[in-house]
């Protein structure tokens, strides 16, 4: 008899499993380690091929899983070993007569969901935390949204800005401080696995090919993810390479968009293994034509605003044992827009000149994972590299650093980013935990230039923002008794940021601190969460220019967070119910504001305040489902430099809401399928210039859609803004015009759109 690991006899409870597909001799060196168990077997291991086997479960359920549909059983003969024993073949007994057909299995009881945004494998019955996950099939075409930035049409709590493709911002919980782009870090950490991809510019718009999931997490996650996740961390987990197995996917889109222009977009997948079980290969490719719906009558032009996008993703995974993982990530997409998608009246835009944009973005990232003596380990480096390009009519700005014939002000921003992350967990016994250390090195370089047909280009903004951080931090959950667990984490950084444009070889500014968390977690019973958690996040502080071409600093700001949760699963788990009110302090907001010149400035405006209940809830009933989110919150600037009635926090609405019905089901050999989607947005209001107040109204949208799949095949058809509604949706397009002319964003008007994808 062989066995494979000597265990912990404590450990042969309910653990979290993962085990990928291939060998029985594989499966069960990973499936030993997670459990901690031994196996054996009189003789050979029996050559068989296993299937993955994922989820929280006890020992003999995990091996009956690897085992299912083969002549061996698995047998608990010690506290923590088990024999694999061959089952004798069952003499097949002849009936005299046919007996009534068998009764219909019973329908399998719902997977629950494993979530990794907590830099642990946890269930989400069990994170103590306001989180929610969307399937990746949803941006396969079971809705309209395709990219990073459509995000916010499909998660509650999420909200977004305007401004058109890979110039967007994200805001989660209130936490908006600007609608403009400015230099400084976003307040949601936007992530690709485990590289952040919006640093301190939009975000790049990432088409969501061949992804796993979306995991958001709202409310500050300073602890684990450092500075920029004030207002939480949206994580796009992407499918990774398969070493057992062939497969792929090829699709291709049409859609036409009322009162403008047609566009379409092809995509496609494939994984390879090219050493089975040990080396495998998965690529993602992709380019898009967006049709275009804003005019331009004086130019002569129509649906100018069309967007072309063009990117692919590499990923290598290479597995050197049965216990370790080594990952390389290539991405690359670049995005262009042929105009801004603002309009002065209707659908149309009066101003002199095209104001075209593009968005490049690269990334690579090498990450390795395994056991370290009864530790899990991992190391993730990140180089990324982001450029961003905006070109805007400036030719009624008042500034000086123009002249008055001034074509256009056109700006390059770019970001450089080199990061490195050791991570160590324990996810047995009765005390988990995890600890890491952090260093970001990041690059932010802009360059603005006023443009004119008879003079030479005016520089009026050159600065290079050097962003050094290093952090350690660790987050630790106690099992205080059977249903109580206690979560307390502490992120230690340090920060140095040399950014004065006057000597780059001047002093840093320097900053330290600590960001706690603290949590406590009740389960009443199976399925049901209650938690109470404090959360923080720091934002660093920096220097900028103002509009007089002096140099002003703005200081860090803080955000603290209380949250009261519960999360539970009823009807046996057909029914899920998640509610949390939370209450926010926001101390020294940072704000990007725009200067008289057209130029953007940060500045801190004072301390603000947010009070909110989020709601949400996921039903499914045969084939039918309904998800419904409803968000209340009441985000004002208490006190600080702003002196108006209306202190709103910007972009956010004080009311939102989200609805999808859904229909899944089956006839004869055709899967087919059907959703109905329907979102709210309470008015809000854009930013805190007094002299300019804009606000934006209401606004309903509904959306629908139908599949049908076989053999491999699978058709769909969506039509989003069923309702073809043209209200504004942004109130800003062109800093530098907006104070003089009214500016607005219809969204994009009714669009129908068909895609036939074929898989293998």
């Amino acid at each position: 008899m062989s066995l494979a690991l000597v265990a912990d006899p404590a450990a042969a409870n309910t653990v979290l499993v993962d085990v990928p597909a291939g060998s029985l001799q594989s499966a069960i060196n990973v499936l030993s380690r997670q459990l901690r168990i031994s196996v054996a077997v009189q003789g050979r291991l029996p050559d068989l091929r296993t299937p993955a086997v994922r989820g929280r479960m006890e020992p003999q359920t995990a091996l009956d899983r690897l085992l299912s549909g083969s002549d061996w059983r698995a047998r608990r003969v010690a506290p923590t070993l088990w024999q694999l024993v061959r089952q004798r073949p069952v003499p097949k007994v002849v009936a005299p007569r046919p007996s009534p057909p068998p009764p219909p299995p019973p329908l399998p009881p719902p997977v629950d969901i494993v979530v990794t945004a907590l830099k642990r494998d946890l269930r989400l019955s069990d994170a103590p935390v306001s989180i929610s996950v969307l399937g990746g099939k949803r941006f396969a075409g079971a809705s309209s949204a395709r990219g990073s930035s459509d995000i916010a049409e499909e998660a509650g709590s999420v909200f977004s800005t305007h401004l058109g493709p890979g110039r967007e911002r994200l805001f989660l919980r209130g936490v908006a401080d600007s609608p403009f782009n400015g230099p400084t870090q976003s307040t949601v950490g936007l992530f690709l696995d485990d590289a952040r991809i919006n640093f301190a510019l939009p975000d790049p718009d990432l088409r969501l090919v061949d992804i796993d999931r979306v995991e958001v997490i709202r409310g500050p996650q300073g602890t684990l993810y450092g500075a920029g996740a004030l207002g939480g961390i949206v994580r796009i987990v992407t499918n990774r390479p398969q070493l057992d197995r062939t497969a792929g996917s090829i699709a291709l889109e049409a859609s036409d968009v009322a009162h403008g222009g047609m566009g379409g977009a092809g995509e496609a997948w494939v994984n390879i293994p090219l050493v089975k079980d040990t080396l495998g290969l998965r690529a993602v490719g992709y380019a898009e034509q967006e049709g275009g719906w804003i005019d331009h009558p004086a130019l002569g032009r129509t649906n100018t605003n069309s967007s072309h996008m063009e990117g692919g993703r590499l990923n290598l995974r290479w597995k050197p044992g049965p216990d370790w993982t080594i990952d390389l990530s290539i991405v690359k997409q670049n995005l262009k827009t042929r105009d801004a998608q603002y309009a002065t009246q209707g659908m149309a835009r009066v101003s002199r000149i095209l104001e075209p944009s593009e968005n490049d973005f690269t990334l690579v990232r090498i990450e390795a994972s395994g056991p370290i003596g009864g530790l899990d380990f991992l190391s993730s480096t990140t180089i990324e590299n982001n450029r961003v390009v905006s070109h805007y009519d400036a030719g009624s700005t008042g500034s000086t650093k123009s002249a008055a014939e001034a074509t256009f002000y056109d700006e390059t921003r770019r970001v450089y980013l080199i990061s490195q992350e050791f991570r160590l967990s324990r996810a047995q016994g009765r005390f988990h935990w995890l600890a890491g250390v952090s260093v970001i090195d990041a690059i932010n370089v802009t360059q603005g230039l006023f443009v004119a047909p008879s003079t030479a280009p005016v520089a009026s903004r050159i600065q290079a923002n050097l962003n050094l951080q290093a952090s350690a931090y660790a987050e630790g959950t106690l099992a205080l008794n059977s249903v109580l667990d206690l979560t307390a984490g502490l992120r230690a950084y340090v920060s140095n940021i040399w950014d004065d444009p006057r000597a780059t070889t001047g002093p840093s500014i320097d900053q330290n601190g600590f960001s706690p968390s603290l949590s406590l977690s009740w389960r009443p019973r199976d399925g049901a969460l209650v938690w109470l958690r404090y959360g923080t996040a720091v934002r660093a502080g920096g220097r900028s220019l103002d509009a007089a071409g002096e140099l002003t600093t703005f200081q860090a700001d803080r955000l603290q967070d209380v949250e009261l949760g519960s999360r539970m699963s009823l009807l046996d788990g057909h029914l899920d119910l998640d509610l949390s009110a939370f209450a926010l302090r926001w101390s020294n907001v940072q704000s990007d504001r725009v200067g008289l010149d057209g130029l953007v400035v940060t500045t801190n405006i004072g301390d603000a305040r947010n009070l909110g209940v989020e709601f949400g809830s996921k039903g499914h009933w045969g084939g039918f489902g309904l998800d419904v989110s409803l968000i209340r919150q009441h985000g004002r600037l208490r006190s600080g430099l702003i002196e108006d009635d209306d202190l709103r926090l910007p972009v956010l609405p004080d009311r939102s809401a989200k609805a999808r019905l859904s229909w899944d089901g089956k006839i004869g050999s055709w899967n087919l399928g059907a959703y109905l989607s329907a979102s709210y947005s309470g008015s809000s209001r854009l930013g805190y210039d007094p002299t300019r107040p804009l606000d934006m109204p209401s606004l309903w949208m509904l959306g629908s859609g139908m599949m049908a799949g076989r053999d491999g095949w699978r058709l769909v058809a969506s039509v989003s803004n069923l309702l073809d509604s043209s209200r504004n949706t942004f109130a800003f397009g062109n800093p530098f015009t907006y104070r003089t002319q009214p500016q607005r964003t219809p969204p994009r008007p009714r669009t129908l759109m068909i895609r036939i994808e074929r898989s293998f």
